[in-house]
């Protein structure tokens, strides 16, 4: 991560990801029109105030801290552009809007901020990164940094999930995407050049598809299809837990508890279901949800933390993976907080993560030691009935502006 003071001039490599930078950082949510569900995409013609972060300090003293956004290329890296091109007003704003917590065992500071403000607004459509900070903007001062986009919609993005893939090996364990882009008398004669699409699976960016061209442009409209990026593992509905009620023992916990310390949960023994059928159920696509059991509590700042342990059954430990936990629990990343250590004496993997009070989805899921991949073959199994959510986002490269505008973006249930 290296911050200059050419930060505007964007002559400089910083990572354009959803990355903590600071252990205390937690719980930090980025969503449209105050639904905790919606992804950060908001309309070049109606953005002003669209965007709500909120993130907690743990054990923080209260303290001002500010914030700033940059342009990104299509492939989430540092476009090269002046910030005068693509913002307008301040560099970089304060972000002093926060609230201790209040009868919570684990003390925290949280922050809101309600975003683009009229001081401080994108001019021009494609992706963001938001950066927040102390003080001044050094390597040792960001606290982390999180994606946002927005869309200046002049195409229409579909797609269909056929029953049968090309590859017919994957009948019935992957979804493959069939995309068409209507243009709206948009199409120029470089299409086949200028365009990318971007296909995200649930909130996963691990196995996004991206940089996507057409495989056919037609006189109105182009397509994306036949094309092995486009094909995704099923996987399976994601298991659910509930901490909203620390008195209440709700589905798939096993134990509550409260020390001196925290309020600490058992997460009901866990297992492989690579091998059972298919059982289909409502989930929330891998996101969660904060809130309290407590219509007169605020989510905010009276949402407790409690350490959450998870078991994972399995007589031997994986040879060439590693098992993480996935899900937004941890922001779809995969490190240290939400790696899981097998047991040899309890004959399984165990993991513990500091959430806050809501409903959580998660997933198992192993990480090939050499190549990095992502797999959920062997802990979920993959079965093409899953409900999946796919989103869609297409970028048109202006030549004479010099970016990747973000012109269409939609999202499609698999079923």
């Amino acid at each position: 991560l290296c911050l200059s003071v050419g930060l505007f001039a964007q002559d400089f490599n910083l990572p354009c990801g959803n990355l903590n930078f600071k252990p205390e950082v937690q719980t930090v949510l980025l969503y449209a029109d105050d639904n905790q569900l919606n992804d950060p995409i908001i309309p070049l013609d109606d953005m002003v105030e669209r965007l709500t972060l909120s993130f907690d300090i743990i054990d923080g003293q209260g303290e001002v801290l500010n914030y700033t956004f940059i342009h990104c290329s299509h492939d989430w890296q540092p476009s090269d552009l002046q910030r005068i091109q693509y913002a307008a007003g301040f560099d970089n704003d304060r972000l002093d809007d926060y609230a201790f917590s209040r009868n919570t065992l684990i003390d925290y500071v949280n922050y809101q901020l309600k975003f683009p403000k009229e001081d401080m607004v994108p001019l021009i459509s494609g992706n963001y990164l938001l950066v927040v900070f102390r003080d001044d903007l050094t390597n040792d001062n960001v606290l982390f940094t999180r994606r946002f986009m927005v869309v200046d919609e002049r195409a229409h993005v579909g797609a269909t999930v056929p029953r049968y893939p090309d590859d017919l090996s994957l009948t019935d364990t992957h979804q493959q995407l069939n995309v068409r882009v209507n243009m709206n008398n948009y199409l120029t004669g470089n299409m086949q050049q200028y365009s990318f699409l971007t296909i995200r699976q649930n909130g996963r960016w691990d196995n996004a598809a991206e940089g996507l061209k057409p495989t056919y442009v037609y006189p109105d409209y182009i397509s994306f299809e036949h094309h092995p990026q486009t094909v995704f593992e099923a996987t399976n509905q994601y298991r659910r837990f509930n901490t909203s009620n620390f008195y209440f023992q709700s589905e798939n916990l096993a134990h509550i508890r409260q020390t001196d310390e925290s309020f600490e949960i058992d997460i009901a023994t866990c297992e492989s279901r690579a091998r059972k059928a298919y059982a289909s159920y409502e989930d929330i696509h891998g996101e969660k949800y904060i809130y309290v059991e407590n219509d007169n509590l605020d989510n905010s700042t009276e949402a407790d933390y409690c350490r959450v342990n998870f078991f994972y059954k399995s007589e031997s430990p994986l040879t060439h993976e590693d098992l993480y936990i996935m899900g937004a629990l941890n922001d779809w990343r995969f490190d240290e907080s939400n790696k899981m250590t097998y047991d040899y004496r309890l004959h399984g993997y165990t993991c513990s993560m500091m959430l806050k009070q809501g409903y959580y989805n998660f997933m198992f899921a192993t990480v090939d030691r050499k190549t990095g991949e992502v797999r959920t073959d062997m802990t979920a199994g993959n079965h093409w009935e899953t409900n999946n959510v796919y989103k869609l986002y297409f970028y048109y490269y202006n030549a004479i502006k010099g970016y990747d505008e973000l012109i269409g973006y939609s999202t499609v249930n698999s079923h």
